[in-house]
């Protein structure tokens, strides 16, 4: 889903595509390329995760003045909106979790941009280390919970019992969720267990 132009003075001028689908240096490159756009990607996520705190931060220091010269600046700039890594993940999120399935050298990297939806707030989006951040002291699980809607999970008797022992569950409600995550079964150190599962036991530790 990204296109762009590749300049080598590695390359030949005179081949086919067969000798070029062959050479080393093709395969170097492809590595490299998926590295740079993982970054590319990395970098717009964690300038969306930024602005959300520089917005909390000013919003308790301004007052009322201040904030309507700072909106009206605003509308002059929304390149850098906080919005930009929700945009692109509503279009191209099912991509990072095919990535998170089927390459496995990027897989880590590539699970720092996954986003999901969970009991801290069903509306919004949340990252991985997030969730960790979040995590109560004696958790040493991420904990999800896949399903066919978000509606029919939130109605979940399994997951009202997480929820009143005050543990975060990650609400899974896309079809390829659960493939992603049977290939994503560690994060940062800790489990990646489904709470439908029985050898979860935390809650009764």
């Amino acid at each position: 889903f990204i296109k762009g132009v590749v300049d080598s003075d590695d390359l030949p001028l005179n081949v086919s595509r067969e000798q070029l689908q062959q050479m080393k240096m093709i395969k170097v490159m492809s590595k490299k390329l998926v590295r740079k756009a993982i970054e590319m990607i990395k970098a717009l996520a964690e300038q969306d995760e930024e602005d959300d705190e520089d917005e909390y931060d000013e919003d308790e220091e301004k007052d009322e003045e201040d904030q309507e010269k700072d909106e009206e600046e605003e509308d002059d700039s929304k390149d850098n909106s906080p919005e930009d890594y929700d945009l692109f993940w509503n279009n191209f999120g099912k991509n990072i979790k095919l990535g998170v399935i089927e390459d496995a050298s990027n897989r880590n990297k590539l699970a720092k941009l996954l986003r999901f939806y969970s009991t801290e707030d069903p509306e919004k989006l949340t990252s991985l280390d997030e969730y960790i951040s979040r995590m109560k002291d004696d958790q040493d699980t991420i904990l999800y919970l896949p399903g066919d809607s978000q509606e029919a999970i939130l109605r979940s008797p399994i997951l009202k019992k997480y929820q009143k022992k005050g543990y975060e569950v990650l609400l899974l409600s896309d079809p390829i969720d659960e493939f992603c995550t049977q290939h994503l079964t560690e994060y940062e150190k800790r489990k990646v267990k489904s709470i439908a599962k029985d050898d979860v036991a935390i809650i009764d530790q």
